[in-house]
Parts: structure tokens; C-alpha cells; sequence
């Protein structure tokens, strides 16, 4: 499919570095409406800088989404579903809505289920890298029966989508899936870190970690952690009492301790030490089977 005509809801950070990034496709017509477009500040410095992109500036969405074959949403979580109902009442057969925001797999199947509605077909992507730092060649994930059609045209324009099946939903869970361990990585780190400032600690508890981190790959490390937690939840639960008496003596919330040894208390619960009959597990793979099969949650 040739997308001649491209219109993106939405002119943020993200709005801003896929026009940059489409920019440099033939033939192609880019327009971008953004509900800033139409506030009273006078002028609109939002619209200069489109403007300067050679963008064509729509003032309502209504004039977008029946200008344009393809149809990208890039808002925020909270306007995600509100701009894809407002959407849907103007699209037609043979148009693509694609929606970039981060929001839960299942709001992306009601999206989907809504856009089929009108005959147009529907593409969830999944922006995995930071923007501000990549732009539109930040690592993306698609799903759609058009995805790959879609992710091959991004990709010759230099992007980095990687298509991962016609199933919707699938991108927002790895997105989401990955989010437990980024964000949640770097909740510890604060915790951790603002803790060890108190002790005059920060350097040395920092190169500490890195030393530890550095020792190998992180694969091995990750199931180490895995294997090992058959072993020794419980021990490790008691370990983090003590952890959360001392962030209290500092006079700090410990939050993701508190969370830690909840955790390991529930990994202790299921009793995997005693299935695996005291013998460490050889792979991470069958302890998180052991895990779900022990309604582990």
C-alpha cells in the first residue's frame, strides 16, 4: 500500500520526530493537527515550528482524518481512547489508524474493535526507546494485518520497527511487560541511591553495582537471581527486614523494599524448594512455569 497522504494527531515530542522522520519520504503529503493549533495564544509558536517542517496545518481533527490515508495517533495515554472514538466517526474503508500511545493491551483491542467499525484497519505500536534521545529511530514494536507493510515503509525511511504479529495487544504487553523492570529498576536505584547519600555511601554502593553488573552478561546474572530465589526466598525475605529497619533509622519511606520482601514472601509461599527437592532449578524457564503454575500473583 502507498501512503500518499499522512496525517498525524498530535504534534508533541513524538508528533515531531515522526514528521522529521517522514519528512524525507517521496511523494508523501504530511498534515498534523494538535489541539494547540487552535488555542488563543496568538501567534502559535507550535504552529511556526510546523510550519518550518513544510507541514500542512489542519485546525480541526474532522479535516485531518478525511484528508489522509493513514492516520497516526500520537497524544498522550489519558486522550489516547478519546481521540480514537472522535476518530472513528470520520474514517472510511481502506484508511490505517495507527496509535503510538502507551496505554493497557486490552484499551488496544477496544480500539481496534472500534476502528473495524467504519472498515478501516488499525495498527498498535509500541515506542520502546527514550524519544528525546533516538527520535523516530527509537526501537518500536508493531502489531496489524498491516503492520508489516507499514513497518517495512518506516523502516526504509530509517526508523526501527520490528513487527511482531497481526495480534493487537501483543506490542502493548511487551511495552508494559518491560515496563515492570525499567521503571522498576529505577525506583530501586532512587531508593538505593538517596539512602546511600545519607550514609556518605553514594559512589562506593554505585561502583559496587556497576562492578557487580559489569562481572557478566546480564542474562547470566538474571537467572542467577532466578534460580538461586528457589533456594533462598525466605532467607532473603528475613534479609529485607533488617533492609527496611535501616531506611527507617535514615528516616526514609523504603517503598520498593517493603514491595522486595513482599514479593519474596509469596516466592517462599509456593514452595518450589520442596518440589525441586532441594536441587537448584538448571534454567530460569522452569522456575516462572513453576511459578504461574503455582498461582503465583
Amino acid at each position: 500500500m502507498k501512503y500518499n497522504r499522512i496525517g498525524i494527531i498530535g504534534y508533541g515530542e513524538v508528533g515531531q520526530a515522526f514528521t522529521e522522520g517522514l519528512s524525507s519520504s517521496q511523494g508523501v503529503d504530511i498534515a498534523v493537527f494538535d489541539i494547540r493549533f487552535i488555542s488563543d495564544t496568538a501567534p502559535n509558536a507550535l504552529e511556526t515550528v510546523a510550519q518550518a517542517q513544510n507541514l500542512k496545518i489542519e485546525h480541526s481533527l474532522k479535516a485531518l482524518v478525511q484528508g489522509n490515508d493513514l492516520i497516526i495517533s500520537a497524544v498522550t495515554c489519558e486522550e489516547a481512547w478519546k481521540v480514537a472514538e472522535a476518530s472513528s466517526r470520520h474514517m472510511r474503508k481502506e484508511q490505517i489508524y495507527v496509535d503510538l500511545n502507551t496505554v493497557t493491551p486490552h484499551l488496544k483491542e477496544k480500539m481496534n474493535r472500534l476502528i473495524a467499525q467504519g472498515s478501516a484497519e488499525f495498527i498498535e505500536v509500541a515506542i520502546l526507546g527514550t524519544i528525546s534521545s533516538y527520535g523516530f529511530k527509537s526501537p518500536m514494536l508493531a502489531c496489524g494485518k498491516e503492520a508489516q507493510e507499514f513497518g517495512d515503509f518506516l523502516n526504509s525511511l530509517g526508523f526501527s520497527v520490528k513487527v511482531l504479529s497481526e495480534k493487537i495487544g501483543t506490542a502493548s504487553y511487551m511495552k508494559m511487560l518491560r515496563s515492570i523492570f525499567a521503571k522498576g529498576v529505577e525506583s530501586l536505584l532512587f531508593e538505593m541511591l538517596v539512602a546511600a547519600e545519607k550514609c556518605d555511601l553514594l559512589e562506593p554502593v554505585m561502583d559496587a553495582i556497576v562492578n557487580h553488573m559489569d562481572n557478566g552478561s546480564f542474562l547470566n546474572i538474571a537467572e542467577t537471581w532466578i534460580i538461586t530465589n528457589v533456594m533462598h526466598a525466605q532467607r532473603r525475605a528475613d534479609e529485607m527486614d533488617h533492609v527496611i529497619q535501616t531506611l527507617k533509622h535514615l528516616n526514609m519511606q523504603p517503598v520498593m523494599s517493603m514491595a522486595t520482601q513482599k514479593r519474596l514472601v509469596k516466592c517462599a509461599a509456593t514452595n518450589l524448594k520442596e518440589q525441586f527437592k532441594d536441587i537448584k532449578p538448571t534454567d530460569y524457564q522452569s522456575v516462572i512455569k513453576s511459578m504461574v503454575e503455582h498461582d503465583y500473583s
